[in-house]
């Protein structure tokens, strides 16, 4: 690697991070964020397009200065029997994974580091996760303070850049002893000790939902370029007839004709007609339904007006390759967005029957499983898919959800969801539904499951076009939360497959309190910091409190 080619980060003057030939760009997922080789990233908190800078930081007149009252760059050494622990809290991220990792060695009473509080091995593991790069070990001599090879910046959740791999900062004044090969980036805007982050993120309830980086990790995952699926030997298809085959999830008519290989959608553009079942004859292939012919090389009708999708084919040692086709729909839809919001509320087992009407759904629900972030059992009959989902929520105190087609599908899940309201479950159903197109005159397997599930359900809304399915997502988990009880969302069969663009899920920070009578301490500590940095702050006081105003003021 050249000189010229280290990647680099420039803190400009009052405006966003200039990043320079880093690759490795993800968020908190992990998930990959697309990086061209010069970008700007917003660190004043207020951009609508983060993590990129949109130029806001103009309008709200963000500056980039240190202030006074920052945490002084002190750097301390604490000495154990085996292992020294190096500290400058100057330019701790407060990212909590020292405290909450191994509270016996980070303590919170003075000296708030005993090196000797766990086995030194341990505490290295610890201080190798500090993001900040304020903690360092010292063993045999020797400081340690670097531990990722690769240049990479992560985008924390709600927080900091995570910054690792020795990519270079320039203009930056790093507190002594600090690592300069990772280290934590304020994106938030309030931190104390620009450009480094001090933990104000939390005070300040810096939320960036990941809406964006999300929904365009989901569209560029399928997107690896051109993909042959070997479909067996030539020698299996002799000529003059169509042969079907599977191609990823699509079944596709394989044609030889005369050693000219062609390949086809195998459902019919007219009705939906099997054309693998169909004949072949100067160069078209024939559908057994209705009589539609198409040309085997271009796929337009011949005396028709109607076109099938064609595939690419070809013969490599004997085996039949043919090109998978693109995915019938986004990979990022109002199914993803309910899915995604699902997950965020704490929902991590699913009960149902895939059929018809909730394919899109159910190919959501399969991708959080595939990220190991929900489990899908399968069922024989709805009702039992109620009832267990009912039992799981008693047991585990956790909502959970029941997935079911539309018709009779979803009402067979009505008996178990009288089970968990009788007893206090939280629980979702969702139930596919017939086109809207068709909703009303009585399409085949349509009921009207608002008026079926209103007795039983506290919350209940139809999912449409445009509709924001994170929000009825997060109202209905709310619901079912709260007041324990049931809810339930219905799903039109195209809605499950709309594209939702930049759509991110719903989640539950702020949404719900705790519920406990006594605050924790956590959000007593957030309010004291807000109100003693507030410059005119207005305090509530309830009645309860009428005999103590003393200690209110």
């Amino acid at each position: 690697m050249t000189e010229d080619a280290k990647p680099t980060i420039t803190p400009l003057d009052d405006g966003p991070l200039k990043v320079t030939g880093v690759t490795d760009f993800r968020n908190s997922r992990g998930d990959t964020i697309a990086a061209k080789k010069t970008m700007a990233l917003c660190r004043c908190g207020a951009s609508k397009t983060k993590p990129f800078c949109d130029g806001t930081h103009n309008a709200i007149g963000f500056s980039d200065k240190k202030q006074d009252d920052r945490m002084p760059d002190q750097l301390d050494v604490y000495a154990g029997k085996d292992l020294k622990i190096h500290d400058n809290r100057g330019v701790c991220s407060h990212a909590g994974f020292c405290t909450a990792r191994l509270p016996s060695v980070w303590r919170a009473t003075e000296p708030w580091i005993d090196p000797d509080g766990a086995p030194a091995d341990a505490a290295i593991d610890v201080i190798r996760s500090c993001p900040s790069g304020a903690l360092a070990y010292e063993a045999d001599g020797r400081v340690e303070t670097d531990y990722h090879a690769d240049p990479a910046i992560l985008v924390s959740r709600d927080g900091p850049y995570w910054v690792r791999g020795g990519i270079a900062l320039e203009g930056a004044a790093f507190g002594e002893g600090a690592s300069r090969e990772h280290y934590a980036l304020c994106r938030c805007g309030a931190s104390r000790n620009k450009p480094f982050c001090d933990g104000s993120h939390w005070y300040a309830a810096f939320a960036d939902d990941e809406g964006r980086t999300i929904s365009a990790a989901a569209r560029s995952a399928d997107a690896g370029g051109e993909q042959w699926i070997a479909v067996g030997a030539a020698a299996d298809f002799p000529p003059g007839r169509p042969h079907l085959v599977t191609v990823g999830n699509s079944q596709v008519a394989l044609v030889n004709d005369d050693g000219n290989w062609f390949a086809m959608d195998a459902r019919c553009p007219h009705q939906g007609g099997p054309l693998a079942d169909g004949s072949v004859s100067d160069g078209a292939l024939q559908c057994p339904w209705h009589g539609y012919k198409f040309n085997l090389k271009t796929g337009r009708g011949i005396g028709n007006d109607a076109a099938a999708t064609t595939l690419e084919v070809r013969e490599t040692d004997g085996q039949v390759e043919i090109a998978a086709p693109d995915p019938a729909h986004s990979q990022w839809t109002t199914s993803h967005v309910i899915a995604e919001t699902m997950a965020e509320w704490g929902v991590d087992t699913v009960f149902g029957m895939v059929g018809h009407s909730n394919l899109g759904m159910a190919e959501a629900l399969r991708t959080q499983e595939q990220r190991g972030a929900m489990r899908f059992f399968g069922i024989r009959h709805e009702a039992a898919a109620a009832f267990a989902c009912s039992g799981y929520a008693k047991a585990s105190g956790r909502p959970a959800a029941c997935l079911s087609i539309a018709g009779p599908g979803a009402t067979n899940l009505l008996t178990g969801l009288w089970d968990a309201k009788v007893d206090r479950a939280p629980v979702l159903a969702l139930t596919g539904q017939v086109n809207t197109q068709v909703m009303g005159p009585g399409a085949f397997q349509e009921i009207d499951l608002a008026s079926a599930f209103e007795a039983v359900a506290r919350f209940s809304q139809t999912v449409l076009h445009n509709s924001d399915p994170a929000e009825l997502t997060s109202l209905a988990l709310k619901t079912a939360i709260i007041e324990r009880d049931v809810a339930h969302l219905i799903l039109p069969d195209e809605v499950q497959v709309l594209d939702a663009g930049d759509a991110g899920p719903g989640r539950r920070d702020g949404r719900v309190a705790a519920h406990a009578i006594t605050p924790p301490p956590a959000a007593v500590d957030m309010a004291m910091v807000r109100v003693a940095r507030a410059k005119q702050p207005l305090i509530i006081v309830g009645y309860g409190a009428r005999d103590g105003m003393a200690e209110v003021k």
